[in-house]
C-alpha cells in the first residue's frame, strides 16, 4: 500500500468514527427520496443534517454581514496602512528592530536552513544595518529582511525592497542568489543570458489524443522601471502601476483581446469563482504578508483577460505584472506563442527593468532571470506508484513535482504538478524546450508501463 493509499484508508475510518459518513449518507438517501428536488442540493443537505443550522433567510442575512464585515475590515487596514505610512521611522529605530530581528534569527536553533540565515553574518549587519538605496525609495536592511527575521522557517527569507537593494546589499544578495539558483561555480558577473524566445515552432503539443496532459500554463514576472517593488510601493503608486497596465492592454490584437476588471469592483463571490479557475489572485502565504506585499489591498490589483480565459494579466499581485498564457490541453506550443505575442505586445507600451548580471529583477530573489515558470497538470498513475524513479527522473530532466495543490502537496490519483525548476542561466526558449523533453520522457514512461502492464 502506498503512502497515498495508507493516507486515505485512515482518513476514512477518521470519518466513519467521527460519523461523518452516516450522517451524509442518511442526508443523501432523504435527497434521493425527495419527491420533488431543490434547486439547491447543497442547502438542502445542510438543513437535513443540522436541525439547529439557520435557515435559508437567516443564511443569506450572515452571509451579507460577513460581506460588510469583510469591506470594513479592508477599508480599516487600508487607513492603518495610510496612518503607518506618515510615520517615519528614525535610523535608531531601524537600527532597534534590525538587532532585535537578527537575535531572534540567529537564536532560533530549531530553524536554521534559511539563507538569509546562512549569509547575513554579523559583519555584514553591521555594515548594512544603516545603509538605505537611493531617495526617494531610501530602502533600508530591514525593509527587505522583517519577513525572514519573523519567519524563521522561510526557505529564502529576503525580499528586495526596490531594484537598488540588489546592488547596494549585494554582498549578502549575490551570495544568496548564486546558490538558490545554482550559480555557485559561475565565476561571470552575467549569470543570466539575454532574452531570447526561440522558435516558438519547436514547441509543440505533447498530447494531441488528451490522454495525459489535464492543463498547461506558462506565467513571467515584470517589474516597471522608475517604481520599488511591493515592500515599498505607496497607495499611489498602487494605482499608477494598475492605470500603466490597463493603457497598456488597450493595444492588444487577436485572440489577446479581452477586459481589464479592477479586484475593488468585483465582487466576492465573483471573486472566488475567479480565483478556483486561475483567472484571479488573492493574498498569499504569511511571508509575503509580513514583507508588506498586501499592503492597501485590493487598491491596485486587477486582471486582465481575454474571453477563453487562456491569457491573463495580473496587476500588483507579487511583483508589478505577472503575464500567463494557459490552456485546458497539452498543447504547449500554442501556449508558448501567446505568451511570447503578449509580452512582446506589452513591451511596446511598458519598460521592464532588467539588470546587467540577473536579467529580469523580481522583488523575491528565486523568481530573478528569466523569471519563467511552465507546468503542465499531468496524470501518470503507474509512473506515481514509483516514488523513486519519479524522483530520479525528475532530478535527471531539471523538473520539479508535486501536487497539484501547491509546492508541498503530495500526489493524488496519479495527477501531478510537473515544471522547470530552473529560472537563471538560461534563455527562456531553452527552459520551454526542457520541459517539452521532460514530459515527452514522462509519458514515454508511462507508456512503456502501459505495455509492460498489458503483456504481463
Amino acid at each position: 500500500m502506498t503512502s497515498i493509499e495508507s493516507k486515505r484508508v485512515q482518513y476514512r475510518k477518521y470519518l466513519e468514527r467521527a460519523g461523518v459518513i452516516d450522517a451524509l449518507s442518511k442526508a443523501l438517501i432523504k435527497l434521493y427520496e425527495e419527491q420533488n428536488k431543490p434547486e439547491d442540493a447543497i442547502r438542502f443537505v445542510r438543513k437535513f443534517m443540522c436541525e439547529s443550522c439557520p435557515d435559508d433567510a437567516q443564511y443569506d442575512l450572515m452571509k451579507n454581514d460577513l460581506d460588510e464585515a469583510k469591506t470594513t475590515i479592508a477599508r480599516l487596514e487600508q487607513e492603518l496602512e495610510r496612518l503607518r505610512g506618515q510615520i517615519k521611522k528614525s535610523p535608531e529605530e531601524y537600527q532597534e528592530l534590525t538587532m532585535a530581528g537578527y537575535k531572534s534569527l540567529i537564536d532560533d536553533e530549531e530553524n536554521v536552513s534559511s539563507l538569509l540565515r546562512k549569509y547575513l553574518t554579523p559583519e555584514l549587519l553591521e555594515e548594512y544595518m544603516l545603509v538605505t538605496t537611493p531617495s526617494p525609495v531610501d530602502a533600508y536592511l530591514y525593509d527587505c529582511a522583517v519577513s525572514g527575521f519573523e519567519h524563521h522557517d522561510a526557505p529564502v527569507g529576503i525580499y528586495a525592497a526596490d531594484p537598488e537593494c540588489y546592488d547596494v546589499f549585494t554582498k549578502l544578495f549575490d551570495p544568496i542568489i548564486r546558490e538558490y539558483h545554482g550559480q555557485e561555480e559561475n565565476d561571470s558577473d552575467m549569470l543570466q543570458k539575454d532574452v531570447d524566445w526561440g522558435n516558438v515552432d519547436e514547441i509543440e503539443n505533447l498530447d494531441a489524443e488528451r490522454k495525459y496532459i489535464l492543463s498547461t500554463r506558462i506565467r513571467l514576472s515584470r517589474n516597471i522601471e522608475g517604481l520599488p517593488f511591493f515592500p515599498k510601493l505607496t497607495e499611489k503608486q498602487l494605482i499608477e502601476v494598475e492605470d500603466k497596465i490597463r493603457a497598456a492592454t488597450e493595444t492588444m490584437d487577436g485572440e489577446l483581446i479581452g477586459t481589464y476588471l479592477t479586484m475593488g469592483d468585483i465582487d466576492t463571490e465573483t471573486q472566488q469563482e475567479m480565483v478556483k479557475r486561475n483567472v484571479l489572485f488573492a493574498r498569499g502565504e504569511g511571508y509575503l504578508q509580513t514583507a508588506g506585499c498586501y499592503r492597501f489591498w485590493p487598491t491596485g490589483r486587477g486582471v486582465y483577460h481575454n474571453p477563453a480565459e487562456t491569457f491573463m494579466i495580473w496587476s500588483n499581485e507579487e511583483d508589478h505584472v505577472r503575464v500567463i498564457s494557459a490552456a485546458q490541453c497539452g498543447d504547449l506550443g500554442d501556449v508558448y506563442q501567446r505568451l511570447v505575442t503578449g509580452i512582446q505586445e506589452l513591451e511596446k507600451n511598458l519598460t521592464f527593468i532588467r539588470h546587467p548580471s540577473y536579467g529580469n529583477l523580481t522583488a523575491c530573489p528565486t523568481n530573478l532571470g528569466t523569471t519563467l515558470r511552465a507546468s503542465v497538470h499531468i496524470r501518470l498513475p503507474l509512473l506515481s506508484k514509483d516514488e523513486e524513479r519519479l524522483k530520479v527522473m525528475s532530478e535527471e530532466l531539471s523538473l520539479t513535482i508535486h501536487g497539484t495543490g501547491g509546492e508541498h502537496t503530495s500526489i493524488e490519483d496519479g495527477v501531478m504538478d510537473i515544471s522547470n525548476k530552473r529560472r537563471m542561466g538560461f534563455t527562456e526558449f531553452e527552459l520551454v524546450k526542457s520541459l517539452q523533453d521532460g514530459i515527452v520522457a514522462l509519458i514515454n514512461a508511462e507508456e512503456e508501463l502501459e505495455i509492460a502492464g498489458q503483456e504481463g
